[in-house]
């Protein structure tokens, strides 16, 4: 598994698993990533069988197949998720839960109070940065307050749209004002059913002064 990807500590408490192929990258995460934040409550922060999840994703919004590999280019996760699947137990345990476990176990060595973040995506470009925009969220307290308080300071029915958009590709309600912050300040992408004229300017600006 090691030779699938890299690690390395981007910023300081977040670490980038950068991975050679898609599939690999959400096959790595997918069960972490939807116990944190999975739309569906059947799966988020519950222990879950993978193929009951696949079974599920393909069925929902009629994709016909798993096309999770597909969908989603981009991970974040704070360490203490993989320590909470672990210890509800995982029935199909597989390389890849091994190698979370193996992961976390060595960032929690460097970092014994759990305070880190992991992040992972293929290649280095506007991804990564969107997701050490989540990075900054968890590790650093007064960025996403700033962060926190110019989501909020938008205009609603801009907010609205935006967490229209967030919830139609699948994300939970739990991390809207994250998501939005993330994509305001790395950018927006065009499938978004909204249209951005300067309400990604004081984002982009507050991200560059941290990163």
């Amino acid at each position: 598994m090691k030779n699938k990807y890299t690690v390395s500590e981007v910023r300081p408490r977040i670490f980038f698993l950068k991975f050679k192929n898609r599939y690999d990258l959400c096959m790595q995460f997918v069960r972490y990533q939807e116990f944190y934040e999975s739309p569906s409550s059947r799966f988020r922060d519950k222990a879950f069988n993978l193929l009951d999840y696949m079974e599920w994703y393909s069925k929902d919004k009629d994709r016909g197949c798993f096309t999770y590999p597909n969908d989603w280019s981009g991970f974040n996760i704070f360490g203490d998720i993989i320590k909470q699947v672990w210890d509800l137990g995982i029935s199909d345990r597989n390389q890849y839960d091994y190698e979370m476990k193996m992961l976390y176990q060595k960032f929690l060595e460097q970092y014994p109070d759990g305070k880190f973040y992991i992040i992972g995506a293929c290649g280095s470009g506007i991804t990564m940065k969107h997701e050490i925009a989540h990075g900054f969220f968890y590790t650093i307290p007064e960025y996403k307050y700033e962060m926190t308080q110019l989501v909020k300071s938008l205009k609603k029915p801009f907010f609205k749209s935006m967490c229209n958009s967030l919830r139609d590709i699948g994300y939970a309600r739990r991390v809207y004002i994250d998501e939005c912050q993330a994509y305001l300040s790395t950018g927006v992408p065009t499938s978004f059913d909204l249209t951005v004229d300067k309400e990604d300017k004081p984002f982009v600006q507050l991200y560059k002064n941290y990163y």
